[in-house]
Parts: structure tokens; sequence; C-alpha cells
């Protein structure tokens, strides 16, 4: 994984997720208190050198100063007295001294190193020691940090002074190994400072952590009481929630009270629709029936359209629901219903009303608990139609099998099984395409299927035909489940 990959998927985890935000903004504070304390610690040493190093150094450089003579012979430098501290005449002990010419073009000539120098002047390049020999006066000393004999870091101070008797000037450098004397004050100040970093880590991590469970608990609560009026516990949103979510809550009740709205008045124009057709419909059915043969045309046109005013006012009524074309994975609201309860009471009437014609053994398994998200009247509609074809053109079992599969989330399959002839490969072909409608008059097994497939589409259901383990048809009703 790139770098920049890592990154994106940083960000869209953020945009996704409040806890994730809150994460990021306990790890932003504590990178940013690790570099206040960085700057602090960096801060505190230099004020330490400051302090502690840098007067002791221009002390020692006015010295050389005051001390500094001629030489024996012309053009040298010598010095009245050393420094008092015995550790400028000890070879590498960490504070030295040099005196170097300054030349016209601002080169540095050696011309006089401390004993614990040994043999090895202080390294300074062309272009530190043009700025020292512009700013540094024997008034303004110059405060800087150069690398010593061994490497060590050395604090140093630079000053320009003219000597008595001597031509031109003169760069006086004093330099102390600074970490030596920082040593202790940092053996104790740097595990105070860890510490403090550690405490001030965990205090911000569990902050987080308790933002992430006690802020976040109502939007927890929240889903929760959503779930359970999609389950139908609950009607509407009831619960005591933060006056940030109050709004949403008071948009969820009326986008709720809106569909059950919509489904009743849906409902009542059905059922007017039902009333205002049924009658006149059936006093031409029961006309043309006493009148003559000759008219079996009109008879024929009442009974066409009475099967379209049923086929309607059956898909008005399951098309009124607001949610039913959402999808299996949708939050239907307010429809919740058991399937084990509702099919054994189906298949107990369809063996009672086969009891007579032909002995059918109808076996029913289901898998657990499982519940439609739909209403009763459709479940047991849409089975009804499959079981009733199993139990007509099957020999003497039908088995319905009802599980939830593993694959897929938020459906149940209704497989009905039957010992009979079974469709051929053509009509299953066709019976799976588009459209298709296999009525009880064709050739073979008929299944009347134009109202079953119009509410099995309505419910952005599923179903599909095969060959049966038991020799004759398979089919397979996949519809939206509730959790």
């Amino acid at each position: 994984m790139t770098p920049q990959s890592a990154l994106r998927d940083f960000v869209n985890l953020i945009k996704r997720s409040l806890a994730a935000r809150l994460l990021a903004i306990a790890i932003l504070s504590v990178a940013g208190l690790a570099l206040v304390a960085w700057i602090s610690y960096t801060q505190f040493n230099r004020e330490l050198m400051r302090l502690l190093i840098d007067p002791q150094i221009e002390s020692v450089a006015d010295d050389l100063i005051s001390n500094a003579i001629p030489g024996l012979s012309e053009g040298d430098i010598a010095l009245r007295d050393l420094p008092y501290d015995p550790r400028y005449m000890r070879g590498l002990s960490g504070r030295y001294f040099q005196i170097a010419k300054i030349e016209p073009d601002a080169r540095l000539i050696v011309r006089y190193i401390s004993p614990s120098l040994v043999d090895v002047a202080i390294d300074i390049d062309a272009a530190t020691a043009r700025r020292l020999t512009a700013s540094a006066t024997s008034a303004q000393p110059h405060f800087i940090n150069l690398p010593g004999p061994d490497r060590e870091s050395l604090r140093v101070v630079a000053r320009v002074a003219r000597i008595p008797g001597l031509d031109g000037d003169y760069l006086f450098v004093v330099g102390v190994a600074s970490g030596a004397i920082l040593a202790d004050t940092n053996t104790l100040l740097a595990p105070a400072i860890a510490l403090f970093m550690l405490f001030c880590a965990f205090v911000i991590a569990g902050l987080a952590a308790l933002q992430v469970w006690v802020g976040l608990r109502p939007l927890r609560d929240f889903t929760n009481d959503i779930a359970a009026v999609r389950r139908g516990d609950s009607e509407r949103l009831n619960g005591e929630y933060p006056a940030e979510l109050l709004p949403v809550a008071g948009e969820l009740n009326a986008l709720i009270d809106h569909n059950r709205e919509v489904v009743e008045r849906a409902r009542r124009h059905v059922g007017n629709l039902a009333h205002a057709l049924k009658t006149p419909i059936a006093v031409l059915k029961n006309a043309a029936a006493e009148g003559r043969a000759g008219d079996s045309v009109l008879k024929q046109s009442v009974e066409e359209m009475e099967s379209f005013v049923e086929r309607q006012l059956r898909r008005a009524r399951v098309a009124a629901r607001a949610d039913a074309r959402a999808g299996p994975q949708a939050a239907t609201i307010a429809y919740r219903t058991p399937v084990n309860q509702n099919l054994s009471d189906l298949v107990f009437m369809m063996e009672q009303k086969y009891d007579h014609a032909k002995a059918m053994d109808i076996s029913l398994e289901v898998e657990g608990d499982l519940t439609f998200r739909g209403e009763r009247e459709d479940l047991l509609e849409m089975a009804a139609n499959l079981i009733d074809n199993a139990c007509k053109y099957g020999k003497s079992q039908v088995v319905v099998r009802v599980r939830a599969p593993a694959d897929v989330k938020g459906v149940l399959d209704i497989i009905v099984e039957d010992d009979g002839p079974g469709l051929s490969e053509a009509d299953i072909a066709r019976a799976k395409a588009r459209g298709a409608r296999l009525d009880e008059a064709a050739p073979g097994q008929g299944l009347g299927l134009s109202i079953l497939l119009e509410t099995v589409e309505l419910y952005a259901g599923e179903i599909s035909f095969g060959r049966s383990a038991l020799g004759g048809l398979e089919a397979r009703l996949r519809l939206p489940a509730t959790d």
C-alpha cells in the first residue's frame, strides 16, 4: 500500500465515521502536544546555555583580550596570563579557545590555540568567518554553535578586538562543549517531560474513548429506535434525544406519519374503487349468464374486465406502499410478517383443499425465526400460488423449504418442489425471461404467474425455476426479510 492510498483511505474513513474523527482529533492533539514539548525542551536548553554557559565563555574572552600582548616574533601574539580554569590546559577537556588574525580578505590565520586543543584548531568555514568578523566586535560578542575537535557541539563566543602594538584585527573564539554541562540537567528534565507527555497522551486517549462511548451513545440509541420502528416493534421515535438529534427525530416521525397516511389513503381509494366497480360488473356478469348462448362475447368481455380490475386492485394495493420498490436491503417501515406460522396455516389449508382430490404429502421446513418484510396477505398470496400449482401438478409429494441464504443479507428464500412432470428446459428458459407469462392453458405444467410476478417485482424480489430433486419443478422465490 502506497502512502497516497493509505492517506486516501484514512481521509475516507474520517468522512464516514464520527468515531474516527474523534480519534483523529485525539491523535492530532497528542502530536501537537509532543511538538510543543519538543519546542519547550529545545527552548529550555537554549535559555540554559544563555544563562549558564554564555556568561562564562564571554568572561574568558574578555580575559583573553585584556591579557593579549605582542609576541616575541613580529606579528605573533602572546598572553600574559592563561585562563584560570585548568580545563583549558587539559587536552580535549571540552574547554577551548583560539586567537586568529583577520586578513583583509576575511580569511582567518590561527595564531594561538589553547593547550586543550592539542594541535587541532576549531574549524571555522569561510562563510562563518565572514559572518563573525562582520558582526562580532569587542563590545558586541557573537554566540553560535560550532563542531568541536571531536565533533561534539561547542557553544562558542566570538569577539573581534585590536591589540595594542599589533597591526590588524584579531578574532578571539572561546568554546565549551555544551552537552556535558547540560547533561545533568537533561538527565532530570528529559524523563520529567517524557512522563508528562505520557500522562497527557493517556488523558487525551481516555477522553477520546469517553467521547466515542458516551458522546456517541445517543446516536447508537437513535439507530436502535429507528430499527425498532422498521421492525414494527414501535410506531414512532419516542426516545429522549439530545437537542442536536431532535430535529432529525421530528423529520423521521413526520416521514413515518406521511408513509402511513399515503398507505391508508391508497387503501381507501382501492376500497372505493372495488365497491364502485364490482357491483356493476357482477350485474353485467349475471345478465350475460341469464342471456342467450350467443351472448358469450359479452360474458367473455365481462370476465376479462373483472380479471383486469382484480389485477389492478391488487397491484395498486401493493404499489401504494412507499417503500415497496426500495429493494431487499431497504428499511421498510412497520411491515413484519412471521413466516413459519403463516406458511404452516397455508400448508394446512392446501392439505384440506386437496384431501378429497388426491393424497398429497405437503411438508414444511423453516430454518429459524424468519420474518418477511411486507404484509401477510402478499406473503400468503405469493406462496399460495406456488404451493397450489405444485399440488395441482405434483403426483403425491410437495416440499416447501424456507431459509435465509448465507451469501446475501436481508432476504429469505421460499423453495417449493414437487414430484410432477415438471417444465421442459424451453419452458424454464421462457419462465426466467423478463416479462414471461406461462398461463394455465399452456401444455405441460402451466402456471398462472401474471399477478405473482407483478407482486414479486413490486417487492424487488426474484423468482426462478429449475428441476427438483423430486423429479418435478422447483420454484425458488426470494423476498426481503427483516433483521
